[in-house]
């Protein structure tokens, strides 16, 4: 994913790189549906409070032995990098 958006960035794909996809239960939300964030709602301090409690969350879950948990687990910390690199990252 993050690939993809960099060439898209660069300027070495024509095209817009395609909408974040999950499988199972999260079908084809958007990286903000994923994290139960709103930013419309939420205030930067609240939506990185949120970040991060997912982030402890699925970064535990990603080293277990579990494939289909690590897979869901590593799709969920790649919204949470897109998140915060939106909303709480930016500059002021």
């Amino acid at each position: 994913m993050i690939k993809k958006l960099f060439r898209w960035f660069s300027g070495h794909q024509e095209t817009a790189p395609e909408p974040l996809q999950v499988g199972g239960i999260f079908g084809r939300m958007t990286p903000e549906g994923m994290c139960e964030i709103d930013p419309s709602k939420m205030g930067r301090d609240e939506i990185r409070q949120q970040l991060a409690a997912l982030y402890k969350r699925h970064n535990h879950a990603a080293g277990s032995l579990d494939g289909d948990l690590r897979k869901e687990a590593e799709m969920m910390l790649d919204a949470i990098v897109h998140c915060r690199e939106k909303y709480v990252d930016q500059a002021s």
